[in-house]
């Protein structure tokens, strides 16, 4: 009677085979660690190009803006050429019907010039109104290192008349003495009330006239400054991260860009 004898497993086999189910458990513990971490790598990796990209449109209006002169806005509000139409109200333009009346339109407006120009920057439909995106941008003058003139004027307001006299009064955002040049009546708890032009109405400069004054110096040459922020939500990109107020989605960017406006420069 032949009887079978079952081969025996060497120590190494055994120890190989206990390693191997090791590291399938340390693979399975930590797995959705490297998981995490390298979503959160795509997260921000998102998140910095999108801050990148609206940062170098805001960048870009600034520049353009500095060789702009404000108060022809206050001298030729619109193209009053025959046949051009007023720039129209933009809180009712698709994305695309916008950026085609930015890249058609023809006007001396200033702050029209400027936003179209950050707007041709940023792909069509990134800026959204109904997620408090918006463009603002602000003029300074200053003098012996404090600001002695902000703009718009009232003049460049002009919201007592329909398009294309006037222009819409939603664009003008903060108060102040909107019958001359003076400062507006702004306080670091009342930023709102700085004087700015806003895209849409939407959002104001964060910038009040005692914040910028401290950044001056005393003995700086007159000078002027155009100032331009870009509010953009920007939408998480995996969507795994939102926590509340702390984390939220949208998370909302501002980049701003400050540029010499010679154009502003106190004359007096």
């Amino acid at each position: 009677m032949n009887v079978m004898h079952r081969p025996k497993v060497s120590a190494a086999r055994r120890g190989r085979r206990v390693g191997q189910g090791q590291s399938f458990v340390e693979l399975a513990a930590l797995l959705p660690v490297l998981l995490i971490l390298i979503a959160g790598m795509v997260e921000i990796g998102a998140y910095a190009n999108d801050y990148m990209n609206t940062l170098d449109a805001t960048r870009e209006a600034a520049r353009f803006g500095s060789n702009l002169d404000p108060e022809l806005t206050s001298v030729f509000p619109f193209d009053m050429r025959l046949g051009n139409d007023p720039f129209p109200d933009v809180r009712l333009l698709s994305p695309t019907a916008l950026r085609e009346v930015c890249d058609n339109g023809e006007t001396t407006n200033f702050y029209y010039e400027v936003a179209c120009l950050a707007l041709q920057n940023i792909p069509v439909g990134e800026i959204n109104m109904n997620r408090g995106d918006d463009i603002v941008v602000t003029v300074i003058g200053v003098q012996n290192g404090q600001i002695t003139r902000r703009w718009p004027l009232q003049s460049h307001r002009n919201a007592g008349a329909p398009p294309p006299i006037g222009d819409w009064p939603y664009h003008f955002m903060g108060a102040g003495d909107w019958d001359g040049d003076q400062n507006a009546s702004c306080t670091p708890t009342h930023m709102e009330l700085c004087r700015c032009w806003s895209l849409y109405g939407v959002r104001s400069c964060s910038f009040d006239n005692t914040i910028l004054n401290s950044r001056l110096r005393t003995f700086s040459p007159a000078t002027g400054y155009v100032i331009v922020e870009v509010y953009r939500a920007h939408p998480h990109f995996t969507g795994l991260f939102t926590i509340g107020n702390f984390i939220p989605n949208p998370i909302l960017m501002r980049p701003y860009v400050v540029f010499p406006l010679p154009a502003a420069e106190p004359r007096d």
